[in-house]
């Protein structure tokens, strides 16, 4: 199904296909897009995702952020994705083609934004407790985490059927995603850090 079909129809057949296979369910990775229009607006899930991303970040650092911090820290995390997305789709992009796997590359790219979708719904109602002041920071934390890692899984089980490789192949490219996103992360804040100790 592609952009053609129309926007509403092609986004509620990306939805569903996310849920489903957040649920681990095969029907989902069957159903997403392939097509380059489809893969081109699913970058937009992971944008409209960002500002549930910042908020736990922000949430992360208790207390009163030092002035500009904040801005830094949105900054820093706004770039973040833009490198991950664009070196995680590269590194995609390269076993695809080692693999002869170039057919279901839109497919897999699309999927994989779109499953940015449920992580972020199921983190929405612990972060709802925070921000309510129902529990502190450290309490949610952990279920945050376990999130994390479920959808690190539940990427994986996509990966498997959508590129139909071996589970084994599709866990070590989910490894690698989570890779890219926490290196980029690191070196983003040295950069940071050493452009601040530059200009003190």
């Amino acid at each position: 199904m592609c952009v053609k079909d129309g926007v509403y129809k092609n986004f509620k057949n990306n939805f569903c296909a996310a849920l489903e296979t957040a649920l681990l369910l095969k029907s989902g990775t069957k159903a997403f897009s392939g097509c380059k229009g489809g893969m081109i607006l699913s970058f937009l899930i992971p944008v409209l995702a960002l500002p549930v991303t910042l908020l736990m970040v922000l949430s992360a650092h208790p207390g009163d952020l030092a002035q500009g911090s904040a801005q830094i820290l949105t900054f820093i995390h706004i770039l973040r994705l833009v490198i991950s997305l664009a070196a995680y789709t590269g590194f995609i992009y390269l076993m695809a083609k080692t693999m002869d796997k170039m057919d279901n590359f839109k497919r897999f790219v699309t999927a994989n934004n779109w499953l940015s979708l449920p992580a972020t719904l199921a983190m929405l109602p612990f972060l709802s407790l925070y921000l309510s002041g129902a529990h502190a920071w450290a309490d949610i934390y952990p279920m945050m985490v376990l999130i994390t890692l479920y959808s690190y899984v539940y990427t994986a089980f996509m990966a498997s059927h959508v590129l139909r490789i071996p589970m084994e192949l599709a866990g070590f490219m989910a490894i690698a995603g989570m890779a890219i996103h926490q290196t980029s992360l690191g070196l983003l804040k040295w950069a940071a850090v050493s452009i601040v100790t530059v200009i003190a």
